[in-house]
Formats: C-alpha cells, structure tokens, sequence
C-alpha cells in the first residue's frame, strides 16, 4: 500500500515538472524599402522589456551572420539573397568549381528559414525583415507588423540617406522593390500579402513614437507578454 502510494507521489511529481515548450513570443517587422525600422525595432524591445519580465531583443543582421557561420562562408557570399539578386544556374556552377566552399542560393535560403525559425521559437524578439512574416507565422504567440509608404515619401528618405541624386534614388527604390517580391515570393509562395500581417503601418502618417505605443497595446491583447 506503501509502496503504490509513494509510486503514485512520485509520478505527480515527474508530471508537473514536465514542461511544454511553447515557441514564441515574437513579433516580426516587414518593411518596404525606405522605410527603417531597426530604430523602431530598437524603442519596441526597450519599451516592451520594461514592462514584462524577459528582456527582449531585435533581430536583423544576426540572421544573416548566423546563416553564414552556418554555412561557413562569409557575409558577403550570401548578403546578395536579401537583395535577390538570383545567380543563374550557370553562374552557380561556375560560382562551385571556383570555390571550395560555397552555398547555393536555395541552400542559403533553406538556412535562413532555419535561423529565423530558431529566434522566432525561443522568443522574446522582434525580427525585422527576412522573411520573419511567413516563417513565424503558424507561431500562436506571435504579432506581425507591416511598414509601409508612399513610393515619393521612400524615395525622399533612400536620397536623403544615400545621398543620391532625385532620380538615382527613384530607380534605387524600384529596382529593391522588385527583388524584395522575388525575395518574397520564394517563402510566402503565391500566398496573398493581406493573410501575413495584424497590422499595417503608414510611416509618412505616424511617428515611431506612435507606432511603437499602437503595437505594444496589440502585443498585450494578443498576450504576448
């Protein structure tokens, strides 16, 4: 009787200690070019981490230094997939025989899934860029935003930022915006932009003041934190 009682004590207790991992929280940023949001990225974490219990971090450059170390090549070899630049296929076999180390582009994109999904599973981050929309989202603890704004507003911040001339920074923004689909297009499949996002957010028309505030109040009615 003993024995069946302490048996039983003890398989309560394994029980309760059992823990069911659950990924998430995280919040990923989508963002057409000429609209920053690594600063905004920056507010979010500080704000939210302040108010919760884990420190919350944002995620940008690390996805790309943690697929190359991956892959072990340099930064530089694979930087050129955020862009969509695609090698062709005679480029790529050309690309392997010069190299003794080298990443195709499908590879290269099946490790950044990987290292997306890494930091989106344990959570308490705010991914910008890479896909993060798509690859996080079947993650139930999860917000995901989208920065957007009007083609002339974009082109006015790239020539501002890069100091280009008004018609360099014109075909600068139409040039990325097409590779930022083609980009795309590899993770989401034909799947309509309006199913990937909580929210959309119009940069000429709100400050990162006010961005920031509107998705800290969704991230607690979604219970991120």
């Amino acid at each position: 009787m003993g024995n069946n009682i302490l048996l039983e004590y003890m398989n309560k207790s394994l029980e309760t200690k059992k823990e069911v991992f659950v990924p998430g929280p995280v919040i990923t940023i989508s963002r057409e070019f000429g609209c920053y949001a690594s600063n905004l990225a920056a507010k979010l974490a500080l704000e939210i981490s302040k108010e919760t219990s884990h420190k919350w971090n944002f995620i940008t450059k690390e996805v790309l230094e943690d697929a190359a170390e991956e892959l072990h090549v340099r930064v530089q070899e694979i930087a050129h997939i955020f862009g969509a630049n695609e090698k062709s296929f005679l480029g790529d076999l050309i690309t392997s025989f010069a190299k003794k180390k080298y990443a195709s582009d499908s590879h290269i994109k099946k490790t950044i899934t990987d290292v997306v999904s890494k930091y989106a599973d344990q959570g308490h981050c705010i991914i910008v860029g890479r896909a993060g929309c798509v690859i996080a989202k079947n993650i139930k603890k999860s917000l995901h935003i989208r920065i957007i704004a009007p083609f002339e507003f974009r082109v006015a911040e790239i020539q501002n930022a890069f100091k280009l001339y008004r018609e360099d920074a014109e075909r600068l923004v139409s040039e990325t915006d097409k590779q930022r689909e083609v980009f795309m297009r590899f993770f989401k499949g034909n799947e309509p932009e309006a199913n990937l996002f909580d929210v959309i957010y119009n940069k000429s028309k709100l400050n990162e003041d006010v961005i920031v505030k509107s998705i800290i109040q969704l991230a607690k009615q979604k219970e991120l934190f």
